[in-house]
């Protein structure tokens, strides 16, 4: 596949051909394939860099304090050439306008984006779920900045879920995949059995994505995350074919 600018001969750069850059958080804790820190998620380059020092609990707190050095590792993204840039973590989201507005490509923060847009296309009645490493975590101030509030959601927490909460929250090191799916299994079907309306999901964390496929048959919905989001925007930038059979 090739991506609009990537067959440019136009030096000035040292490196090339990437179409997406990853911002990430500093942790230890194993990355599945699915996660985006994982280099076998996506199927076009992708250039990944670390905040060093910067940690999921900074994001918690809500602490601008290490803006200077999250853009600036983000401008070190930008300067490989990437055509946009996303994130580890959903918990970027407050942040959204600081960053992408010291940078001169597309900033895509985190799958809370989508839903305000994924709403629209709901019936009425139907509740969009947001899954999450911690439902007190997701405070009014993380929704609002992505154009939802509390009252538009479900927000089910992973913080019950022992080898998702030892991994996700506590920085475990040595991930068994087995327990690790039977917990993503158990969230979908108490928010399953929880009688709620939804309509389709979003999962904040990425941790969630390697197993969304047991939030899908549990729930019967779409299931949508960080990686749905990045992938649509690469798409945007890929060069079809379609017209060739004319030419």
């Amino acid at each position: 596949m090739t991506y609009y600018g990537n067959e440019s001969l136009a030096g000035g750069k040292t490196h090339y051909g990437y179409v997406g850059g990853i911002l990430s958080l500093t942790s230890f804790s194993p990355r599945l394939p699915g996660d985006p820190v994982n280099a076998q998620t996506f199927n076009f380059p992708v250039a990944h860099a670390v905040v060093e020092g910067v940690t999921i609990k900074d994001l918690i707190k809500l602490d601008d304090s290490n803006l200077e050095k999250i853009i600036g590792v983000a401008k070190q993204l930008e300067s490989k050439g990437v055509k946009f840039i996303a994130t580890s973590c959903g918990l970027f989201a407050p942040f959204q306008r600081e960053i992408a507005s010291q940078l001169s490509i597309p900033f895509l923060s985190s799958s809370l984006q989508m839903v305000a847009f994924l709403k629209t296309f709901l019936p009425p009645g139907k509740k969009i779920a947001v899954l999450t490493a911690h439902a007190g975590i997701l405070t009014e101030k993380h929704l609002r900045y992505s154009g939802f509030g509390l009252e538009d959601v479900v927000i089910k927490g992973m913080e019950e879920y022992p080898e998702f909460a030892r991994i996700v929250l506590e920085g475990g090191l040595d991930l068994k995949p087995a327990l690790f799916k039977k917990d993503i299994r158990n969230a979908a079907i108490s928010l399953r059995e929880s009688g709620e309306p939804i309509g389709l999901a979003v999962l904040e964390c990425p941790g969630l994505i390697t197993f969304k496929s047991e939030i899908q048959k549990s729930l019967q919905v779409p299931v949508y995350d960080i990686v749905s989001l990045v992938n649509f925007y690469a798409e945007s930038y890929a060069i079809n074919a379609y017209s060739s059979r004319y030419i």
